[in-house]
């Protein structure tokens, strides 16, 4: 439970089983801890023994998944992750009629007169009345940068930037400009986040 603890923060995982029969700190007190701090975390507790469903209920564990576990118990705690994650990873858009826009997928916006253009992963694409003005502020927690009055831009998705052509080159086809004074700024905040990216990958393996 201590080791557990030790690696876990808030958002880096989308899914706990966790037993409870551990050394030193037991599975039921590390979910304790948990919540105090994340109250939305998935977590199934595993073990062989019935007598922590009250404990479970009381710190909103999802399933209690007596050993040994059935494919069955473990796919619907993985489908209830799987949903989970969409719902937090969209942004709702719109008064009227309003719609989600799935963040991790978005490559980049355009705006065009009184629309939005979303640009999907995948060849996909939404349109919708909106301004970036208003959208940019959703997306404040996500890597995104506003590199031209018209277009803002998912960093994750930028495969490679032309100076001559003042553009992004994104994965999946297409390019976003850059307007000329941002330029710098805009081939700093992408070089961070290939900074960031490659940091959280070497500490993740």
């Amino acid at each position: 439970g201590e080791d557990f603890l030790s690696a876990w923060q808030p958002g880096r995982f989308d899914l706990v089983f966790m037993d409870i029969y551990l050394d030193r700190l037991d599975g039921v007190e590390a979910v304790r801890q948990i919540r105090a701090l994340d109250g939305e975390l998935p977590v199934a507790f595993t073990t062989s023994s019935p007598d922590f469903a009250l404990d479970g209920y009381r710190l909103n564990v999802a399933k209690y998944i007596e050993k040994p576990p059935v494919p069955e118990q473990v796919n619907e705690m993985l489908a209830l992750a799987r949903s989970k994650k969409a719902q937090q990873h969209t942004v709702l858009l719109g008064r009227r009629n309003p719609i989600r826009i799935p963040v991790l997928r978005l490559r980049y916006v355009e705006q065009q007169e009184h629309h939005l253009l979303f640009y999907l992963a995948g060849g996909s694409t939404m349109k919708r009345t909106g301004k970036l003005d208003g959208l940019a502020p959703l997306l404040a927690r996500y890597p995104f940068f506003r590199c031209h009055k018209s277009y803002l831009v998912n960093l994750s998705f930028v495969q490679g930037i032309d100076k001559e052509q003042m553009v992004f080159q994104m994965r999946e086809g297409g390019s976003v400009y850059i307007r000329r004074e941002l330029f710098y700024k805009a081939r700093s905040e992408w070089e961070n986040w290939l900074f960031s990216a490659a940091r959280t990958k070497g500490a993740a393996e």
